[in-house]
């Protein structure tokens, strides 16, 4: 799952969406898949919403009124569903509170994903049900930062 051909269909997958800036680039995902596949990973998701989601004209949901917020809810229920059917869990999921430390760039919630291994996330980019749900996502979201780390202790310390 980690050749050419899964980065091609992810690419394609995603511009069928738009290609937009809360998208992975190519570079991005050669990256992540040139890496170690084993996990577990923790993909720590910084997000920042719309006041209001922008969904297609011809989408049911456009002129709904609906927050950024509301929108991506109804992705991440359904990443989550995805998520835990691959092995994997909701590590975290927190609203930003304030900058203590740092640029200040406003974030509103912070969200850390558990995978058993990087084929898992794939798999789940590649799911028809999960493509669906990221209309949502793309409604929802203003910014968004992702990043992939490897855990460094097995259990919380203290």
């Amino acid at each position: 799952m980690t050749d050419d051909l899964s980065i091609d269909s992810i690419l394609e997958m995603l511009s069928q969406h738009g290609q937009l800036p809360i998208d992975p680039t190519e570079e991005q995902l050669r990256g992540l898949l040139s890496g170690p596949l084993e996990g577990p990973f923790h993909f720590v998701n910084l997000l920042k919403f719309r006041a209001r989601a922008n969904y297609p004209e011809n989408h049911e949901l456009a002129g709904k009124a609906l927050s950024g917020a509301e929108a991506y809810d109804q992705y991440g229920a359904v990443a989550l569903a995805h998520v835990t059917k691959r092995g994997g869990r909701l590590i975290t999921l927190n609203e930003v509170q304030g900058t203590v430390i740092g640029s200040g760039a406003s974030w509103d919630r912070i969200a850390t994903m558990e995978y058993p291994g990087i084929n898992a996330f794939v798999d789940m980019l590649l799911d028809s049900d999960y493509q669906a749900a990221l209309v949502h996502r793309n409604a929802g979201l203003d910014a968004t930062e992702v990043y992939a780390s490897r855990p460094l202790i097995a259990e919380p310390i203290g």
